[in-house]
């Protein structure tokens, strides 16, 4: 591996920039040991500044000073990120201060030596995520975030003593500042594994120190077989089934309305969407007289809610735009999950959501095998899916309908009264038209005007 490795660096033009005694680092040679080619390059160096600037300017690419206080300096050429750290100490130093034994691995550029004080080498053959120590995820706590990052990621499984060490220190996440949160956040619910990690965060009660508004899910609610936690989870994991296997599922037939789902943000709104749809539902609690329960505007008071995290997140207005949605709009595909639903409930349906009508139904699939199926189970929502794609083809197809070559305008200007007639004249031309046996305005205007006089003198198949 480590000849691949000097191999693959060497064959970079930078890299005779890079000194003979600085060390490849950090998540560079976790995905160099995973088979992987990184996107991102970090060494560890002495003189991190100058090394940084001599290698933007021989080889034109841009310095970007990331973190001076710590030593931390970038380069960026022709789309690769070379990233320059400095060396406190030694070598060894600089590795036990990292978060997880599986970015704690260095390569020797001087003798081409793996450096492995933690055996992280060990723990990426078996797929393990594990803290280098309780101190370093207490001395950043957004570590603590980056330990389920890497395992959604990566699809590795978290050792138990640091899942014990992160929720004894769940609480320190207040003091990380929003901003990185959120884009651990997004790596994570954008991932491929986001529901374990989604649940891991919640045993740990990292998540709920994150948000405080997901634990009154957690309060059993009279009347309800299980809390509206155990609910939600449920539906994030069949959510994270569907996702995954959407080229094979019921939605294959809808890819094509799925394209939002594609960007890593779409992903993530869609996740946080369905981690929240249920949020309004401890507020809108009500059992009446006959023991019937009802969360009348949950919907709605869950889209405001969200709100209020996204703004105490910082979370961009887009996304919490697009957030507060989903959850306004998740009900409705279980209202018109009907069979006698109208095409206005649909057009409306679609008005409102736009790109996200799809996703939305999505939700509501996941949200229904969530929920202890009724005789009909979620034949109500794919149903909607292809009634709502029936829709959309018949509007495309007449967006998409080229202009008529003659209007009513021109046959009353012929002199034939307005009525039923009108429409069997211009669907005639059309048919003419679709013949090829009319081709321009020109054309068109010659076959009315027989036309008109024909149906003037009263006869009912002129053509």
């Amino acid at each position: 591996m480590v000849e691949v490795i000097k191999g693959l660096l060497s064959s970079k033009p930078w890299f005779q920039w890079v000194p003979a005694d600085a060390f490849l680092v950090g998540g560079s040679v976790r995905d160099l040991l995973m088979g992987k080619v990184p996107k991102d390059w970090d060494f560890a160096v002495w003189q991190p500044e100058e090394v940084a600037r001599l290698m933007a300017r021989h080889m034109g690419g841009v310095f970007v000073p990331l973190g001076e206080e710590f030593g931390i300096y970038r380069v960026v050429i022709d789309g690769e990120q070379i990233d320059f750290t400095r060396i406190d100490g030694s070598i060894y130093d600089d590795l036990m201060k990292r978060d997880l034994t599986i970015n704690s691995i260095a390569v020797s550029l001087s003798d081409w030596r793996i450096i492995d004080p933690f055996c992280g080498v060990e723990d990426i053959k078996g797929g393990v995520v594990r803290m280098t120590s309780e101190r370093n995820l207490k001395e950043d706590p957004l570590r603590m975030l980056r330990v389920f990052r890497f395992a959604s990621t990566l699809n590795f499984k978290v050792e138990h003593r640091t899942l014990f060490a992160v929720r004894e220190n769940s609480s320190l996440i207040d003091g990380v500042s929003p901003e990185r949160i959120v884009y651990e956040l997004r790596l994570i619910l954008s991932s491929e594994n986001f529901y374990g990690a989604v649940s891991a965060m919640a045993e740990t009660h990292l998540l709920f120190y994150i948000f405080p508004e997901l634990e009154d899910l957690r309060r059993p609610l009279k009347g309800l077989e299980t809390d509206v936690w155990s609910h939600t989870l449920l539906a994030l994991r069949r959510l994270n089934v569907a996702l995954n296997t959407l080229e094979d599922g019921p939605f294959t037939y809808y890819l094509h309305r799925l394209d939002v789902l594609k960007r890593a943000e779409g992903r993530f709104a869609l996740v946080l969407g369905t981690m929240f749809h249920d949020v309004g539902k401890p507020a809108t609690y009500r059992m009446d007289e006959n023991g019937e329960i009802s969360f009348h505007g949950h919907d709605y008071i869950g889209s405001k809610i969200f709100r209020r995290i996204g703004r105490r997140l910082r979370m961009s207005k887009d996304l919490t735009d697009t957030v507060a949605l989903i959850i306004a709009e998740h009900m409705h595909p279980h209202l018109l999950a009907t069979p006698d639903v109208t095409r206005r409930a649909l057009f409306r349906f679609h008005r409102r959501t736009g790109e996200w009508a799809f996703p939305i139904i999505l939700l509501a699939y996941a949200d229904a095998l969530a929920t202890p199926l009724r005789a009909e189970g979620v034949a109500g929502q794919l149903r909607l899916a292809r009634k709502l794609e029936r829709l959309l083809r018949d509007l495309e197809a007449e967006a998409n309908r080229p202009p008529r070559l003659v209007t009513g305008h021109d046959i009353k200007a012929m002199g034939l009264p307005p009525g039923p007639v009108y429409k069997r004249i211009l669907n005639e031309i059309e048919e003419l038209r679709a013949e090829g046996k009319v081709r321009t305005r020109e054309e068109a205007l010659e076959v009315l005007k027989d036309l008109v006089e024909r149906y003037k003198r009263g006869e009912e198949s002129p053509l």
